[in-house]
């Protein structure tokens, strides 16, 4: 269990090779998240996950799963996303910020602006 600040908890679960399981749980609200499947990282004042989906890094709503953001690029090639992705996290003015591998590995290092809300 990890203790993101007082009130707000994430359980973790691995599920094979890049492949875990995240709860949420918010003790105010007494808010239980569905299963979130790779989460890499989430902004706790807007209440966002980053989360590697199949071939494209995306952002959405922790309790609802609503998704804000989606982003494609020119990945290199590998059985996850999470092979490329070297480093993600939010940042705290709202962007994105994330590391990953081109095509002849190369690392490109971007910060991308995500909506709180979806488009």
């Amino acid at each position: 269990m990890i203790w993101h600040e007082s009130a707000f908890a994430e359980i973790r679960f691995d599920c094979g090779r890049f492949c875990r399981v995240s709860y949420f749980f918010e003790t105010t609200r007494r808010r239980l998240s569905p299963p979130r499947r790779n989460v890499l990282d989430i902004d706790m004042r807007r209440l966002l996950m980053a989360q590697a989906d199949e071939r494209a890094l995306v952002a959405r709503q922790i309790f609802s799963g609503r998704e804000v953001a989606r982003i494609q690029r020119d990945w290199a090639p590998a059985a996850s996303l999470e092979e490329i992705l070297t480093a993600v996290h939010f940042d705290p003015d709202g962007r994105l910020s994330f590391t990953w591998l081109k095509p002849d590995r190369t690392p490109v290092t971007e910060r991308v602006s995500i909506p709180s809300i979806p488009r």
